[in-house]
């Protein structure tokens, strides 16, 4: 069997259940085969809904965190509650000679580590419109096509721009333009050395113009998963997991959670990440100083 050597990780910002359900979406919602489909919580462990930096820095440690977005003061580093920077997929990648590449909302940086850890960068501060979704498929694939071994963080912006607004209408043109990039990208890359996630932030309501704590959709794309699976109820932080081990890497210090696509192909059928995420946090939290311990030094 083909070696994973390329991960797309696909972030499409304020994609919940919800407004990706009102619109027609039959490639991400895995209807020509080689698809595993999830439902994804995306609170913070233990203390609920996350903004947009903090999200994109869970999904790049599996771990709680907080995190700036990149801006003129700060690169988008992720930290634990203590201050301490905390391992994303990109360290991983850098540590190993693997490539990093970002495109889109500059949030993709976060989740590789920061804006100076992204190697090859096609972002809003680059100039990207992150909301044109043929730019951004476009970018995608160039990047794609330069790099040899890596991880290619996209972030489409479009769906939690439009919900912003409140257009309900443009909303869910933008969620099937974010299939659209999907569809494009598959007509162009290999799969059976690839593996496609496309994941969301965090759900964002048309309604309210605010974001929501509803589950988001998580789709895993690859020639090494047969026909249609439906790998349950997940988390985002286990994207870590999942994207490191695709490619044969460590995982982040300390990341949580399942690796996915050992959960899609069959190799393991544990379905219940809430349970297989308290073993791990309890290890570790035997394994670390207590916040008084750390207050009285």
């Amino acid at each position: 069997m083909t070696r994973i050597n390329k991960v797309l990780l696909l972030i499409i910002d304020g994609m919940d259940t919800v407004n990706f359900t009102m619109a027609s979406t039959p490639t991400l919602s895995g209807l020509h085969g080689k698809t595993a489909v999830g439902v994804a919580h995306t609170e913070i462990i233990g203390a609920g809904a996350a903004i947009t930096p903090i999200a994109h820095g869970m999904i790049g440690t599996g771990y709680n965190v907080l995190a700036h977005r990149p801006g003129n003061a700060t690169v988008g580093r992720s930290f634990d509650y203590y201050g301490n920077p905390v391992e994303t997929i990109g360290d991983v990648c850098i540590k190993n000679n693997y490539a990093t590449g970002a495109v889109g909302k500059n949030e993709a940086a976060i989740v590789l580590g920061g804006i100076d850890k992204v190697q090859i960068s096609r972002l809003e501060k680059d100039g990207i419109n992150a909301g044109d979704h043929k730019q951004v498929a476009g970018h995608i694939l160039s990047v794609l096509e330069e790099i040899d071994r890596g991880v290619v963080v996209a972030n489409f912006g479009k769906v939690d721009l439009m919900a912003h607004m409140g257009d309900v209408v443009k909303v869910i043109e933008a969620v099937e333009q974010a299939d659209a990039i999907v569809t494009r990208i598959m007509e162009d890359i290999d799969l059976s050395s690839t593996l496609v996630v496309i994941a969301s932030d965090h759900g964002t309501n048309p309604i309210t113009g605010n974001h929501n704590t509803a589950p988001t959709p998580l789709c895993l794309i690859t020639d090494k998963i047969k026909g249609r699976v439906n790998l349950g109820v997940v988390h985002n932080m286990e994207i870590a997991n999942t994207v490191t081990a695709a490619l044969g890497l460590p995982n982040p210090a300390q990341a949580l959670g399942r690796d996915l696509l050992k959960l899609a192909i069959g190799e393991t059928d544990d379905h219940n990440y809430q349970i297989e995420m308290k073993k791990q946090l309890d290890k570790l939290w035997q394994s670390q100083e207590q916040r008084h311990e750390h207050v009285e030094k």
